[in-house]
């Protein structure tokens, strides 16, 4: 039931039709007895910043989820960034403070390496290749890095993109690079951070050829849940990981970022409304 007293947490991005969201935080809500919704908003680029300040004058909003292609552009509109999001360059999460600014940080990349543990994945001493130098990818290449991956390795179709994070991850002390090409072979985790995957006609982002057995190659795409990237790479033999599962990882992080202090936010709690 929406009564009056209910309030609003939003996930906005462009498209925005393949996102889970709304489903998994309004059923958390129902189960967690917490008069809230979340809403999907289409919003586009050139729309971004009207949105943002409008949305400052809504009394009842909880926070605001931002997805692709936001997480970047939204952190020049943040007041308030966490260490965490100056040092990736974007945010996917907002909340309006008393102030009424927005505070922002981003938990994709420690949503993306919990969800890799849950399902007895290691990161530690593993050579990784990061393909998309956006909001998501740069997140979990820093992520990665934090995790005490050996190497990553960044590739962008936007080759300066790639270069900047790379040199922006050596400059933490990690050993990082840029690649020419999204090629699988030689890496023990593979990474897609990019939107193909969404569309059925997408082309694959990372070529599996030289894929080995006991590589993970792991989709931030969350719909469809098995990607024709993760398909490839089953069939190959890897082990896979959905993107759901880089969500499930930062939903508890994000319920303390929107205050929502009490409830449970477990993969547990999350599986039993979005299945």
């Amino acid at each position: 039931m929406i009564t009056g007293a209910t309030r609003i947490l939003a996930i906005i991005g462009d498209p925005i039709g393949q996102v889970r969201a709304p489903r998994v935080w309004t059923g958390l809500f129902r189960q967690n007895g917490i008069d809230a919704v979340c809403i999907p908003m289409q919003v586009s680029r050139a729309g971004l910043a009207a949105f943002l300040e409008g949305a400052k004058a809504l009394r009842n909003f909880a926070g605001l989820i931002v997805t692709i292609p936001h997480k970047p552009a939204a952190l020049s509109y943040v007041a308030h960034p966490s260490a965490r999001a100056k040092l990736v360059g974007a945010v996917n999460v907002l909340r309006l403070e008393p102030d009424g600014e927005w505070a922002g940080d981003i938990v994709d990349g420690v949503g993306f390496v919990e969800g890799l543990r849950a399902r007895g994945h290691g990161v530690e001493g593993r050579r990784a290749l990061v393909v998309g130098a956006g909001g998501a990818g740069t997140a979990i290449a820093f992520a990665l890095v934090d995790a005490r991956a050996a190497e990553v390795t960044v590739f962008d179709v936007a080759s300066d993109r790639a270069a900047d994070v790379a040199r922006r991850l050596r400059s933490t002390g990690a050993r990082a690079q840029a690649a020419s090409a999204a090629d699988a072979a030689g890496y023990d985790l593979v990474v897609n951070a990019t939107p193909l995957g969404i569309r059925p006609e997408d082309p694959l982002p990372v070529d599996l050829e030289r894929v080995a057995r006991a590589t993970v190659v792991a989709d931030a795409v969350v719909y469809p849940h098995i990607t024709p990237l993760l398909a490839a790479a089953r069939e190959r033999g890897c082990a896979i990981q959905p993107g759901a599962h880089m969500m499930d990882g930062q939903v508890a992080l994000q319920a303390k970022f929107f205050r929502f202090e009490s409830g449970a936010w477990s993969p547990e709690a999350i599986a039993k409304v979005a299945a």
